[in-house]
């Protein structure tokens, strides 16, 4: 309040003087940056250069943190999530496309203030002789076509306070463009396009639901298992659902079933999806499921993903932000109540890739490694196969199952011609075969020449995958999550990827792959050679990957989900309900040039 707007009776200049209290005496500098895809670090080195005392807390009054950062742009204050390294040194941890709140950093000019015990000190400053760092450090993230950027820049500015001082400055924003404006006017085709086009049916979809939820509602007990990729209940779904039976569950939900093809069926399948989902409790999925962006799901609905492949090598969702296959800010997997992972260590790998906290990121396991690990099953499944494959029981097995090439369903493939089926007969003599299954995205199948059909077998359509694992001895893989159950059995993997460097430039990897993969890496098919005759695998690897990706290897993972997620309900405090989007990334999301493809199916 200014002296003009005070009575002048109450004007006390001295008692002014006496509440004025200058700002805590810390230099806080910026001293670098560094990206890991889309995820930026700052790092701060802080010194107190002055004596300094905290004031004391009222009574009743929590005390503030003794250190905290905020962005700061004009009134706006955001924290920012930071750790210690050192004493003296902080790192800041912004997540540009999931920033806070499930949703990505908004535009602004921002400094970085450090509040010590609640108290504000200068903004953070940074060495006007190293400016170039500063533009080595900034970022471009172009997606949805190439029609919307997310640019991530650095600066400086003089102190308004101490001119000596340089203010650092990060910049971020969300920039779109419209599409271009058709050269002829068609107006029967306009009118069709308003009316019938993808963004209108998103807001048709989005409709329905919102009438459905507010007329029937959401009926307790009815859980609903779904996906968007396969045409019937299987792996992680298929086990949750069996193990409610097994337990005499199935009397207290009401289960319905909701299975189909990516652009298959038409309006009356997704009518019958909209309505599930509206009148659902609970909603179970285990791949991307495209018709979430349409709908802002009510929050007594619980979403619980449990994801289809273990840890692998591919960055999927916003681990990919700004690369081939990056989603948009508004995307479907921000609408997870939870989403399940095998172990605390990948908590934050499947909360980067969905935009989501970690907190929601629970670690159960994945519930089909529970029929992997059950030995009666596995007994059984060895017999069978032994009595169906003559051929194969007493030889020694390799698997050969890479992922596919290409960016979707609609245009996978692998390239055969890496695979030298002479070399590959006469390293594998009497004594072994070769099972080949090809990714189901893959149309053209392999094509085994007659000579050495009687070591080499396509399996590519053989119905048990999980279990064939069982009878392999030497997996033989890229970049594939079946790494994940092979770990268990703790037999050697060999990874042929030829095109790795490609790979990791296009799709990228969460980690470095040389590093991570549980095998020794085969860059042309004649290491695929030398490693069968040799039987140099690198088989030791297999222990580290087996434990930072499990934190239980038993047959509980069916029951966890069920009563952790499905009965019971994890601290939610940290947990923040997805966002409404605005009506700008609503209208780029529907108005996307490109097929609509889920950036999971690209390899």
């Amino acid at each position: 309040m200014t002296d003009a707007a005070v009575p002048a009776a109450s004007v006390e200049p001295v008692e002014a003087e006496q509440v004025v209290r200058p700002r805590p005496p810390f230099d806080v500098t910026v001293d670098s940056l560094s990206w890991e895809r889309a995820k930026l670090t700052i790092r701060l080195s802080v010194e107190q250069v002055g004596p300094w005392t905290p004031l004391e807390p009222e009574w009743g009054e929590i005390p503030p943190p003794a250190v905290d950062f905020r962005l700061i742009d004009g009134k706006r204050r955001i924290p920012v999530p930071f750790t210690e390294v050192a004493p003296g040194s902080f790192e800041l941890h912004v997540d540009v496309p999931t920033f806070r709140d499930r949703q990505a950093i908004p535009n602004g000019t921002w400094r970085i203030v450090m509040f010590a015990h609640g108290e504000r000190v200068a903004p953070a400053r940074f060495d006007g002789r190293s400016l170039r760092e500063l533009d080595e450090g900034s970022r471009v993230f172009l997606y949805d076509g190439n029609r919307a950027v997310t640019t991530v820049s650095f600066g400086i500015a003089e102190n308004s306070v101490d001119l000596e001082r340089l203010d650092f400055l990060m910049r971020s924003y969300h920039l779109f463009r419209s599409r271009p404006k058709p050269k002829k006017f068609r107006p029967i085709k306009r009118l069709k396009a308003l009316l019938l086009g993808a963004p209108s049916k998103q807001r048709y979809a989005g409709l329905i639901y919102q009438i459905i939820t507010r007329t029937v509602g959401v009926k307790p007990g009815r859980i609903l298992f779904a996906s968007d990729q396969r045409v019937r209940i299987e792996g992680n779904l298929r086990r949750v659902q069996e193990r409610i039976v097994e337990r005499g569950l199935q009397d207290r939900f009401d289960m319905k079933y909701s299975f189909r093809l990516p652009r298959s069926g038409g309006w009356g399948t997704t009518l019958r999806i909209i309505y599930l989902l509206a009148t659902s409790e609970i909603v179970l999925l285990d791949d991307y499921f495209g018709i979430l962006k349409s709908l802002r799901m009510d929050p007594r609905t619980k979403v619980i993903q449990l994801w289809h492949a273990g840890s692998g090598f591919k960055s999927v969702g916003y681990s990919r932000f700004g690369n081939l296959g990056s989603p948009k800010l508004w995307h479907p997997h921000r609408q997870y109540t939870f989403a399940i992972t095998g172990s605390e260590h990948l908590r934050h790998v499947y909360a980067e890739a969905f935009g989501i906290e970690e907190a929601a990121v629970i670690p159960t396991g994945l519930p089909r490694v529970d029929w992997f690990l059950d030995p009666q099953r596995r007994d059984q499944f060895l017999e069978d196969f032994a009595a169906e494959y003559p051929q194969i029981a007493g030889k020694k097995v390799v698997l050969f199952a890479p992922t596919f090439r290409g960016r979707s369903i609609y245009t996978a493939f692998y390239d055969y011609s890496q695979i030298d089926f002479d070399a590959l007969y006469d390293a594998c003599g009497d004594d072994t075969v070769v099972l080949f299954r090809m990714h189901h995205f893959v149309k053209n199948p392999i094509e085994i020449p007659e000579q050495y059909r009687d070591r080499f077998f396509d399996f590519t359509h053989y119905p048990d995958g999980l279990n064939l694992l069982h009878a392999t001895d030497v997996l033989i893989t890229d970049y594939s999550s079946i790494i994940y159950e092979f770990s268990l059995l703790d037999r050697p993997m060999l990874f042929f990827a030829p095109d790795r460097v490609n790979y990791a430039a296009t799709r990228g990897f969460h980690r470095d792959y040389g590093e991570t993969a549980p095998g020794r890496v085969a860059d042309t098919f004649d290491d695929v050679i030398d490693a069968l005759r040799t039987g140099e695998f690198e088989q030791e690897k297999v222990a580290e990957f087996r434990r930072l990706n499990f934190d239980r290897v038993d047959t509980g993972a069916a029951d966890r989900v069920i009563d952790w997620l499905i009965i019971g309900n994890p601290d939610t405090e940290k947990i923040t309900e997805s966002p409404v989007p605005t009506a700008q990334s609503s209208s780029n999301t529907a108005e996307s040039s490109e097929k609509d493809v889920p950036e999971e199916e690209i390899a």
